[in-house]
């Protein structure tokens, strides 16, 4: 299986129905600056409406004005009809719209049963509240009802949440929204993380809500996935209205025209050959229950991908060569000398960066600006004994104009800018540094197409002046891209190594589900 787009979905009818939800002339301004200028929105039930744009466009302000965690400056918003003002999240759950963000906003230590019934406890007899014992049974017999009935699903709501999945917690936040009686449901990057198996099944998911007569937002940078899943797609641009379309009368091209006023000719950049000079070396590489006896090298000025679904070991296996969680056994190598790799702070010594999947949680510094967060790592090199403030802002103004960051200044606050600027951020932050080997986990991981191709161009820029990286991603095609040879892991292992020049997204597919001994005779 791979993780292209689901079936086509444009011959799917709408209903002859009155809207469910009408949004008109929607206006928001934040400081004095427009995020959204009049925008039309209409849902009609048993629909899956793509929302499309690039990050600034305005899909996030729309998402939280609906979901009632904004308030709008103008305009109307209908529910079946009826105009409403919307007061606050609980408000709009009230009248039925339900919103499941990209960060999941689940409790993981608390089960299935109790993250569904959050705030909305059954108690014996009927009561709701905290008014009495708990219905205890009743609510995991609506919750397995809700998951089996409604989703066709099987999930163990007995144990804390953070021991399942992702698309098993991607599953419980839809399980909430339908308690709520939910009659819109708003999925804000619902695949980002997830392979293609899974991805597959919340696709029939979705199928399964229009079928019922529920209406589904689907906001995505996945264009193909847009274009297989739902019947229009809605494109904002600069806060306003573009075009809203059925999906069998547009293309990916066509898309991302809309989107950016223009063409995006060349996502993918010409790739410089790499030198001979080996620059890493990895040699038998083990971590109990998560890789074996791993071996690759990365030769300098190339880009090396790393396959593989989740659980095949590849995030463990970057993670331990730059020391995160170091390995039983095996040995680095780096530009010619043997190395002991006891945690990040000597990788980052001896030449290595890592860029991690997790922007949020594991890449931004959060209440801090933008310049703050791209030297926090190269601060040796702006600092003898004391920090050099010239110099600090020399390399804040180089990487802002090198990696094309959009942002007021290097004062602003980190997560005031789009995905795509703060992914360059990070990137900037350990070009600062000068290392030989960049590490980059999901390195385009919910940021817009235009974003994409500029990190893309920036990592080519990069190899050509001799730099090295290692990119683990989920997504084929950008492996195929941007990559020289591909890594495909399965079950902790290597089971094959590619020219991406050659490979296919069915060959990835093949050896990342099959087993080692299958694989190898092929």
């Amino acid at each position: 299986m791979t993780a292209s787009a689901p079936g086509r979905a444009g011959t799917h009818a709408l209903p002859a129905k009155k809207p469910v939800l009408d949004m008109r002339g929607i206006t928001k301004r934040f400081s004095g600056t427009f995020a959204l200028r009049g925008v039309d929105l209409t849902l009609h039930p048993g629909e899956v409406l793509g929302l499309v744009g690039e990050n600034g466009a305005g899909k996030s302000t729309i998402m939280k004005i609906l979901s009632g965690a904004h308030g709008k400056d103008g305009g109307e918003v209908r529910i079946h009809g009826k105009a409403v003002n919307l007061r606050g999240p609980a408000h709009a759950q009230e009248l039925g719209i339900g919103i499941i963000y990209q960060e999941l906003s689940l409790f993981p230590d608390l089960t299935a049963v109790e993250n569904v019934f959050i705030r909305r406890e059954e108690c014996r007899g009927g009561r709701r509240g905290l008014l009495g014992p708990l219905d205890r049974r009743a609510m995991r017999a609506r919750v397995i009802d809700i998951l089996q009935h409604d989703l066709g699903v099987t999930i163990d709501v007995d144990v804390p949440v953070g021991e399942l999945t992702l698309a098993e917690k991607q599953l419980i936040e839809i399980a909430r929204a339908l308690h709520s009686n939910a009659d819109v449901i708003i999925m804000d990057e619902p695949t980002e993380a997830l392979e293609s198996g899974e991805r597959e099944q919340l696709f029939t998911i979705v199928r399964r809500l229009r079928d019922d007569g529920r209406s589904v937002i689907y906001v995505s940078h996945q264009l193909d996935q847009v274009l297989g899943i739902c019947d229009r797609v809605m494109v904002l641009r600069d806060g306003r209205n573009v075009e809203t379309v059925p999906v069998d009368q547009v293309d990916v091209a066509k898309i991302i025209s809309l989107m950016i006023g223009g063409s995006l000719d060349h996502q993918y950049p010409q790739l410089p050959p790499p030198e001979e000079e080996t620059v890493l070396q990895v040699k038998r590489f083990t971590l109990a229950r998560r890789f074996e006896e791993v071996n690759f090298s990365v030769r300098r000025g190339e880009i090396l991908g790393i396959a593989g679904l989740n659980g095949s070991g590849k995030s463990d296996l970057v993670r331990a060569v730059y020391g995160i969680r170091p390995p039983d056994r095996g040995s680095l190598t780096v530009a010619g000398q043997q190395i002991t790799i006891r945690s990040p702070k000597d990788a980052t010594a001896h030449g290595l960066a890592f860029l991690p999947s997790e922007r949020k949680t594991e890449g931004v510094f959060a209440g801090h600006s933008v310049g703050w967060n791209l030297t926090i790592a190269g601060l040796r090199h702006s600092s003898r004994l004391r920090l050099k403030r010239d110099a600090e802002r020399r390399d804040i103004a180089r990487y802002i104009g090198e990696l094309g960051v959009t942002a007021a200044s290097g004062e602003q606050e980190i997560t005031k800018l789009s995905g795509g600027n703060q992914q360059k951020v990070l990137l900037a932050r350990w070009l600062a540094v000068d290392p030989q080997v960049l590490i980059l986990e999901e390195p385009t991981r919910g940021i817009d197409v235009s974003a994409k191709a500029d990190v893309y161009r920036h990592i080519a820029d990069c190899a050509r002046r001799g730099k090295s990286f290692v990119v683990v991603s989920s997504e084929s095609p950008e492996l195929l891209g941007i990559c020289h040879r591909i890594l495909v892991m399965y079950e902790g292992r290597v089971v094959a190594e590619l020219d991406a020049a050659q490979a296919t997204e069915e060959l990835i597919a093949h050896y990342a589900v099959q087993h080692v001994e299958e694989a190898a005779d092929e």
